[in-house]
């Protein structure tokens, strides 16, 4: 989205598109996995998850596709992750057992980056 969306778009368009001071942040996360999960392991980390990003007011929307990969926002109607949020975030993905080369990304704009 171009720096000047203030003059090109009013107050109410740039919030009902999420843009200038609207615009909303999340991140991206990526990690291995240590072996090869089965059912019951996948159900257990996922159960894990919910509860971790719940915890920190978080929402993620991802899962297994060879590795571990997904994308983090707000839980909130309308809202940005904080620095905070996604270091605590990245913290909790570094203690699990069954993850390895845990990246987790810079925060970005959740609705326009690709």
């Amino acid at each position: 989205m171009p720096a000047n969306v203030k003059g090109k778009h009013n107050l109410r368009q740039r919030k009902k598109l999420r843009l200038g001071e609207f615009q909303e942040f999340g991140f991206d996360v990526t990690a291995g996995l240590t072996k090869e999960l089965n059912q019951a392991e996948r159900e257990a980390f996922i159960d894990a998850l919910i509860v971790a990003v719940g915890e920190q007011g978080l929402l993620f929307g991802g899962g297994f596709n060879g590795g571990f990969e997904g994308f983090v926002v707000v839980d909130a109607l309308r809202g940005s992750v904080t620095e905070e949020q996604r270091e605590a975030f990245k913290k909790w993905l570094e203690t699990r057992q069954e993850l390895k080369d845990v990246v987790v990304g810079p925060l970005k704009d959740a609705w326009y980056s690709t």
